[in-house]
């Protein structure tokens, strides 16, 4: 027989038990981030300054995005503005990325990937000097944007979704947004 403390522990351990083991029996779950979480999100990495061989200021602000369900990417629209150095005469342009996005466990960010260009046009420069910055411009684009961290989750949410037993599994790109998947944690 059971006294009453020990009746207690034993329900006490039973409904431990019950709420580790009610992530599996519950299954994946999906949490949805709005497009305009997003662009909330997108908004606070900009604006970029960079320099593009050595003479020229660069400068990407005004994000603007646009989600390709198909495609499970993200495209995002830029106003860029390039300046020389020399003079400081100011040429505006567009610099429009096409992105997946993914999640590092290891740090519980969420991250660009597979970063790309599809468009790096700059206004008003003769034809020699904008095929250069074209060509520099997309390689420094693509190399300073990917893996770029977009939201780093706190403390309190990873400790609260790992207490559920869930963790970020598969990251879908829809119409209205970002749905991710949370899959029970494996038995251990």
């Amino acid at each position: 027989m059971f006294n009453r403390m020990g009746l207690m522990q034993l329900v006490s351990l039973a409904l431990a038990l019950g709420l580790c083991a009610c992530a599996g029996l519950l299954g994946p779950r999906r949490v949805e981030v709005s497009e305009a979480r997003l662009q909330e999100l997108i908004d606070r990495q900009f604006p970029l300054d960079s320099r593009l061989l050595d003479v020229l200021d660069a400068t990407v602000a005004a994000p603007r995005l646009s989600m390709r369900p198909a495609t499970n990417r993200i495209g995002t629209k830029f106003e860029l503005t390039v300046s020389d150095r020399l003079f400081k005469l100011p040429h505006c342009g567009t610099l429009l990325l096409d992105y997946g996005v993914r999640f590092e466990a290891s740090d519980n960010t969420l991250r660009l990937t597979n970063v790309r260009v599809e468009r790096f046009e700059v206004e008003g420069l003769p034809v020699p000097l904008q095929r250069q910055i074209e060509h520099v411009g997309v390689q420094l684009a693509e190399r300073l944007l990917s893996e770029r961290v977009l939201y780093k989750m706190r403390p309190k949410d990873v400790e609260a979704m790992q207490g559920r037993g869930y963790q970020p599994a598969d990251i879908r790109v829809a119409p209205q947004g970002l749905v991710i998947t949370l899959l029970p944690q494996a038995a251990r």
